[in-house]
C-alpha cells in the first residue's frame, strides 16, 4: 500500500508540475489572445518560447543583441477608436520587458515592415518595463508582442499586468515646443525641467552626440538666448541635474528655423567630460545680436529636473595636437636608462580635446560602440627596433586613457603591431603603467600614436609618456675626443667642441626627428686638435634634434633640445 501511495503522490506531483509550468496558451503568434481596452490586465511569459523575429534598428535598445526580443507571448487587439493607443507595462511587470506592435494583417511571425510601434525601456518606468504609443484606426486589428530584453541570449520571464487604451498625451512644459522657447539670459543655477515634455526637434543620425541607438534629443524643452557680446558661451548641466541629459544648439537666424532640420545643428553634447550621471556641457561661439535656440532633453526619453548654467567664458584651449594632421613629432625612442632617469618625457592632455567624427575609430580595447571622445596625436619612428617599451603616467587624479598606434591619418586603420590597445584606468587609483609593443618591422618608418579619453565614461586629464628600447649605434662610429654641445637645451646660440686626433674631412648635419635635414655644412679638411663650431639656432622650431658629425661613412651623433 505504501508503494502505491508513493506512486500516486509522485504522479500527482508530476502532473501538478506540468500544469503549473505549461507554456502560455498565447506563446505563438498564431495563437494570440484576443484582448480589448482596459487597465491592469494580467499576463505571464513564464515558460514562453521565442516566436517572433529580430528587428534591427527599429527600437532603441542596447547590449550585444539589441535587435532581439526573447521568450514572448502574443495578443490580438481590435481598435475601438481612431487616434493613438497606449500599451503600457510601466511599473506593472516584474522583469525587463520589450514590446512590439504590428499590423494585424501581417503573416506570423511579422517582419520589419509590419511594425507599428515598439519600446524597451519606458521613460521613468521601474524594472526597465515598457510602454508604447502607436496609431490606430477603429475596427482594424493589431498584433501585440511582449517578451524580454536579453544581452546575447534569452533574458528573464515573469508576469504582472498591462494597460491598454486611448493615449492621452501629458501636458508638456510651456517651453515644450521650439516655437515657444523660453527666453533666457546668462546666469548660474537657472531652473530647468523636461518632465512630461514631448519631442519637437529633428533627428541627428551619424553624429557622436547622438549614439547608443538614440539619434535625437527626446523629451526636449527649448530656450531662446540672444547674445549681447561676441565670444564664447558655456551651457552646462554638468552635475546639476537628476537625469541623463542631451544638449543641442541651433542658430535662429540661419537654417530652416522652427522646426529645425539635421543640417541646422550648431553645437551639441551628450556626455560632458568628467560629468557625473551622463550630464552634459558644451561651448558655442556667439555673435552680438544673434539669437540661438537651446534644446535640452534626455537620452532614451529620460526626464528630470535641476539647474543649468549659461555663462560667458574663455574656452579652454584644445591641445595643439588635437588633430591627426597636427600630430606632435617630438617623441622618439630613448634608452631605458634615459627613461629611468626621466631625461626625456613627452607630455600631453585630453582636457578640452575633440575628435574628428569622420575619421574616428573606437579604440580596440573599448567594448561599447558609442560614446563621446577627446584625443591627441603624436608620431614616432622605431629606428629599426622590433620591440619598444611604453611607460605612461597620469598627472590628473582619476583620469583614464586609451593608447593606440595608427598607420597614418589617411587610411583610418590601426597599425598591426598592436593587436589591442593599452587602457589606463584612473578610476582604480592607478597613476602609471608599462607595456611593450612587439613585432615591429625593422624597415618601418613613422607611426602615429593616438591617446584618447572616453568622456561618456571617464575623466580627461594631463599625462606624459616615454618610449624606450635598445640603443641603435652606427656600424662605423667616428672617433672624436672630448665632444660636447652646450648649452643643452639651447635657446639661440650653441657651441660644439671636439678633438680630432688627426686631420679629417668633416661634415656637420642637423636632422629633425622625422629624419629631415634642417642644417648641413661641409667644413672641409679640419686639422688635428681642438675644434670649435658655433651655431645660431634662433630660427629653429622648438623640439628635439639630432646633431651628426660625419667623415665619409663614419658618424658621431647626439641629441639636443631647442627651447
Amino acid at each position: 500500500m505504501k508503494k502505491l501511495l508513493q506512486l500516486l503522490c509522485t504522479l500527482v506531483l508530476v502532473l501538478s508540475s506540468t500544469w503549473i509550468y505549461a507554456q502560455p496558451a498565447n506563446d505563438n503568434c498564431a495563437d494570440a489572445t484576443v484582448i480589448t481596452d482596459g487597465d491592469n490586465q494580467a499576463f505571464t511569459t513564464v515558460e514562453a518560447t521565442t516566436d517572433g523575429a529580430a528587428h534591427a534598428n527599429d527600437c532603441v535598445s542596447s547590449g550585444t543583441t539589441p535587435d532581439s526580443t526573447y521568450l514572448d507571448v502574443w495578443y490580438s487587439y481590435t481598435a475601438t477608436f481612431t487616434g493613438e493607443a497606449e500599451w503600457s507595462f510601466c511599473g506593472l511587470a516584474d522583469f525587463d520587458t520589450k514590446i512590439f506592435v504590428y499590423n494585424g494583417t501581417a503573416a506570423c511571425p511579422p517582419g520589419d515592415a509590419d511594425i507599428v510601434g515598439c519600446n524597451e525601456d519606458g521613460a521613468g518606468c521601474a524594472n526597465s518595463t515598457s510602454t508604447a504609443v502607436f496609431p490606430v484606426t477603429m475596427g482594424e486589428i493589431y498584433l501585440l508582442r511582449v517578451g524580454s530584453f536579453g544581452d546575447g541570449g534569452p533574458g528573464t520571464t515573469g508576469g504582472g499586468a498591462f494597460n491598454l487604451g486611448e493615449y492621452v498625451p501629458p501636458v508638456g512644459p510651456d517651453n515644450d515646443n521650439c516655437s515657444d522657447a523660453a527666453v533666457v539670459m546668462l546666469g548660474l543655477g537657472q531652473a530647468c525641467s523636461n518632465v512630461t515634455a514631448n519631442i519637437d526637434g529633428p533627428e541627428h543620425p551619424n553624429n557622436p552626440c547622438f549614439g547608443f541607438g538614440d539619434n535625437t534629443v527626446q523629451a526636449d524643452v527649448w530656450y531662446s538666448y540672444t547674445a549681447d557680446f561676441t565670444g564664447t558661451v558655456l551651457w552646462s548641466t554638468c552635475n546639476t541635474v537628476t537625469f541623463d541629459t542631451r544638449l543641442a544648439v541651433y542658430q535662429a537666424n540661419s537654417g530652416s528655423g522652427c522646426p529645425f532640420e539635421d543640417g541646422d545643428l550648431y553645437a551639441c553634447n551628450d556626455d560632458g567630460g568628467g560629468c557625473m550621471d551622463y550630464s552634459s556641457e558644451l561651448y558655442f561661439d556667439v555673435v552680438n545680436g544673434d539669437t540661438y535656440l537651446l534644446r535640452l532633453g534626455g537620452f532614451n526619453a529620460e526626464e528630470g529636473s535641476g539647474t543649468m548654467d549659461l555663462i560667458e567664458i574663455v574656452p579652454p584651449e584644445p591641445p595643439v595636437n588635437d588633430l591627426c594632421s597636427m600630430a606632435d613629432n617630438t617623441p622618439f625612442v630613448m634608452t631605458e636608462e634615459e627613461a629611468d632617469n626621466f631625461v626625456y618625457t613627452f607630455p600631453g592632455s585630453t582636457i578640452a580635446a575633440g575628435i574628428e567624427p569622420d575619421a574616428f575609430l573606437f579604440p580596440k580595447c573599448f567594448t561599447p560602440t558609442s560614446g563621446e571622445f577627446g584625443d591627441a596625436w603624436f608620431t614616432f619612428e622605431p629606428g629599426g627596433r622590433t620591440e619598444i617599451g611604453v611607460r605612461f603616467s597620469s598627472e590628473t587624479e582619476g583620469a583614464s586613457y586609451y593608447f593606440g598606434i595608427w598607420e597614418d591619418c589617411d587610411s583610418l586603420g590601426y597599425a598591426p603591431i598592436m593587436d589591442d590597445c593599452f587602457f589606463f584606468d584612473g578610476d582604480n587609483g592607478s597613476t602609471f603603467f608599462q607595456d611593450t609593443i612587439t613585432n615591429i618591422p625593422e624597415s618601418h618608418g613613422q607611426y602615429y600614436i593616438r591617446i584618447s579619453t572616453a568622456f561618456t565614461y571617464d575623466t580627461p586629464g594631463n599625462y606624459f609618456f616615454q618610449l624606450f628600447g635598445e640603443e641603435i649605434i652606427a656600424v662605423k662610429e667616428l672617433t672624436l675626443g672630448n665632444i660636447s654641445f652646450y648649452p643643452n637645451p639651447v635657446s639661440d646660440l650653441a657651441l660644439l667642441e671636439f678633438d680630432l686626433t688627426k686631420s679629417d674631412d668633416i661634415q656637420i648635419e642637423i636632422n629633425d626627428l622625422l629624419g629631415q635635414s634642417v642644417y648641413l655644412e661641409d667644413k672641409g679638411e679640419m686639422m688635428a686638435g681642438r675644434q670649435n663650431v658655433n651655431f645660431d639656432l634662433s630660427a629653429f622650431q622648438a623640439g628635439i634634434y639630432i646633431l651628426s658629425v660625419r667623415s665619409g661613412d663614419r658618424v658621431k651623433s647626439m641629441k639636443f633640445i631647442k627651447e
